[in-house]
């Protein structure tokens, strides 16, 4: 083959910078992950802030964050991944062999529970800071004749509006013996930050994960304590506000029942609302109350949606994730499918089956954030 002719060469030109921007505006931001690698200009547009904060107004899709347990058994397991909503994978952060547990995944932070010493991992997916958090007890609680190991472990993070710190609650429960500790740590980067005991719940907290949800700073969980008024019965919610580091008033479920098995009601955050979801299992199905004015304890319910088929007593089936912007639900049913509820048709439809997952939450951060070690 005759090599091209000078005036060949001369006559491909590279695209101005501005028409580059434009068109890489438009690719999706996993290819533009594999495109810094093209050339060290090409790199540095597809690292700077501006490029992804215009890059993320252009494709504001939300991303799944779903987390495994690990079993400590593999050289290096798939801890927990990013994936879009069609259930594609997109990044996994793989980790060294040892049991680990995700507590939790909102906004930007997963938090992580190494079992072997108790001790806590916070991973930061837009900037790919690990911090790790004090071992054992605030000194508050640190003349407990029990080592943190006995404890159950209710964990849940949140952003402080008004300073934009990162807080971790944690509620240390020893259920039989009806003791519960709350300790808060506040992630500022200080070398000398500690857990700091706090005024423990008025109520018994329920530890399932999916019966704690965080919302705008204010951590909610679903209570083991029941309301009887006139033969019927509600269960309360417990409320911790991390800016001011106390509990709330108790607030009362909506449901007024004669019987309610706690594994029927879980809790979520849809559009900035706290959800309650209850569960009918003879008809499986899901009622979502939302919550209108706190003070005034109004509930709502807004949605009913039939499930796709039945479920054992002790199971949380199904979570509700996100309503998009056309006003359809996404859910998480049977341990393994991504659904889709239109309320216009009163109708679901399969989107993936991305397997089992124990915690799911979102990212809020663009892709093109996540560090390039973050994993592939």
């Amino acid at each position: 083959m005759a090599p091209p002719s000078p005036h060949s060469r001369a006559s491909v030109r590279p695209l101005p910078l501005d028409a580059l921007y434009e068109v890489l505006l438009r690719v999706p931001a996993k290819d533009l992950c594999r495109l810094r690698a093209v050339c060290r200009p090409w790199r540095a547009l597809l690292s700077d802030l501006n490029f992804i904060a215009a890059h993320a107004a252009r494709h504001p899709e939300p991303l799944i964050v779903a987390a495994h347990h690990s079993d400590g058994l593999a050289a290096g397991h798939h801890l927990f991944g990013i994936m879009d909503l069609s259930g594609r994978v997109i990044k996994r952060v793989v980790r060294p062999g040892q049991k680990e547990w995700v507590m939790t995944a909102l906004l930007d932070v997963v938090c992580v529970l190494t079992t072997n010493d108790m001790s806590y991992l916070l991973f930061n997916l837009a900037t790919g800071v690990v911090s790790a958090l004090p071992h054992g007890f605030a000194e508050e609680h640190s003349r407990r004749p029990r080592d943190i190991s006995d404890y159950r472990h209710l964990v849940a993070v949140g952003k402080v509006a008004s300073t934009g710190e990162y807080k971790v609650l944690r509620v240390l429960d020893k259920y039989f013996e009806q003791e519960q500790l709350c300790e808060v740590f506040t992630l500022d980067g200080s070398s000398h930050a500690r857990w700091r005991g706090k005024k423990a719940s008025p109520d018994s907290l329920h530890p399932h994960p999916w019966n704690r949800v965080t919302i705008n700073g204010i951590v909610y969980f679903l209570s083991h304590e029941i309301v009887k008024d006139q033969g019927n019965l509600s269960l309360r919610i417990a409320s911790f506000d991390l800016e001011t580091e106390e509990w709330r008033a108790i607030l009362r479920a909506p449901l007024n029942v004669r019987y309610i098995p706690i594994g029927n009601l879980s809790m979520a955050s849809l559009n900035g609302c706290l959800v309650v979801i209850h569960y009918i299992r003879h008809w499986p199905s899901m009622d979502l109350w939302f919550l209108k004015d706190f003070e005034k304890g109004l509930w709502a319910k807004q949605h009913s949606i039939p499930l796709k088929s039945g479920f054992l007593y002790e199971d949380i089936p199904v979570r509700p994730l996100l309503v998009l912007n056309d006003g359809r639900i996404l859910y998480y049913e049977e341990q393994k499918l991504l659904r889709i509820y239109d309320p216009k048709t009163c109708t679901s439809t399969d989107v993936a089956e991305i397997g089992p997952y124990y915690e799911i939450g979102w990212y809020t951060g663009s892709l093109l954030s996540l560090p390039e070690g973050a994993g592939a």
